[in-house]
């Protein structure tokens, strides 16, 4: 059985940024890109969440879409990057999000990414330990339906018997072969049916490889709906990233949805755990802050973008308005300028991408002789 092949804009976003590398200075425009058009989905959510609250009688219900509306308008609105130009790294420094990963694809691609990076360190320790594990990446279903609660009902209450068996007494299933396993619950309309089609992808870690056709019989008698199952072991287990995407690419998948869809599910799935795990990989700590970690004690320059309607992300002036939206910590701030010379080097440095090669290099030997603590080789 072959998994279903699908290119949908903001799943391959997560895999942009994801990527390693996806720090260099040179693929910033890509990333801004990126960001500009997953901010753009956000508007047009937040104007379909504004438009609901206007229909809506229920004050109280009316009042809640509206803010849900606001905080998706300005999520995003500012971008503050620091450019480690010693180094060629930018870095996200500060931004305003809105946290609603399941309306807001520039919220989940930064989630899901950090979620990548989590559960990738977590399987280098976990291997390094057991060299005999390999990833597996399986996927479950159940048959299409017309209401997505009961669907998602159905598919988690039937994942959660599957799972059961690696601890019931006298029972047994393939799952049983999983030392550690993450999963996601994902839902699309079918192609066919224009039904909501759930399923379920996995991770799963096994030093015995599980038995599809097992698998598949045993999840029939489960569900009692659907024997649709696949098994695919990772062609290169030395690189997995493909394999961790489509488990932490579900929220990104609701921005694929139609808007009426997108916020169909966001109000059924909302506060339901579409993310579990077991085993090794249970409680892996993902961070919390969806900004990218900072190069400490290294020279840096800030640039500021900003959304304009239209147009994308846009380098500005840093004004107080920016930094209000921000809602910049102390540490966060920009340095003053009489502190600056104590932290960076006097000599402004040139905007991303305007230095030729040779500048560079020359700028680099002088930064080296000037503050040759403050650099790595």
């Amino acid at each position: 059985m072959g998994l279903e092949k699908e290119n949908p804009q903001y799943a391959g976003f997560l895999a942009e940024d994801a990527k390693l590398g996806v720090d260099d200075a040179a693929v910033l425009p890509a990333r801004l890109d990126r960001y500009s058009k997953a901010h753009h989905r956000a508007l047009a959510m937040s104007d379909y969440a504004t438009k609901i609250s206007g229909e809506t009688r229920n004050d109280q219900l009316a009042d809640s879409y509206f803010k849900i509306g606001v905080r998706l308008k300005h999520c995003g609105e500012y971008l503050l990057f620091r450019d480690y130009y010693t180094v060629g790294k930018v870095r996200l420094h500060a931004a305003k999000f809105c946290k609603n990963h399941l309306l807001c694809p520039l919220c989940a691609i930064r989630r899901g990414a950090k979620m990548v990076k989590s559960y990738l360190d977590k399987l280098a320790v976990l291997k390094a330990e057991n060299p005999n594990l390999k990833a597996y990446l399986v996927t479950l279903t159940v048959k299409d339906g017309e209401d997505l609660l009961e669907r998602f009902n159905h598919l988690y209450q039937s994942v959660q018997s599957l799972h059961k068996t690696r601890t019931g007494k006298g029972q047994y299933s393939e799952a049983c072969k999983a030392l550690a396993a993450v999963w996601s619950y994902e839902f699309k309309r079918g192609a066919n049916s224009g039904l909501w089609h759930p399923h379920v992808h996995a991770v799963w870690l096994c030093e015995e490889a599980p038995d599809d056709r097992q698998l598949s019989a045993q999840w029939k008698k489960i569900t009692g709906d659907s024997f649709i199952v696949d098994v695919t072991p990772f062609h290169d287990q030395d690189d997995v990233l493909n394999g961790f995407l489509e488990v932490f690419k579900y929220a990104v998948k609701f921005s694929d949805l139609p808007l009426a869809d997108n916020w169909h599910g966001y109000q059924t799935l909302a506060g339901k755990r579409l993310i579990a795990s077991f085993g090794a990989f249970r409680g892996v700590e993902v961070p919390e802050d969806l900004t990218d970690e900072q190069l400490d004690d290294l020279p840096f320059v800030e640039h500021l973008y900003r959304y304009v309607y239209g147009t994308g992300y846009s380098r500005t002036p840093f004004t107080s308005q920016a930094e209000k939206e921000l809602e910049l910590s102390p540490k966060q701030r920009p340095v003053p300028k009489a502190r600056a010379r104590r932290s960076t080097p006097p000599a402004p440095a040139p905007s991303i991408g305007t230095w030729k090669e040779a500048e560079r290099r020359e700028h680099l030997k002088d930064l080296n002789r000037k503050y040759p603590e403050k650099l790595t080789p």
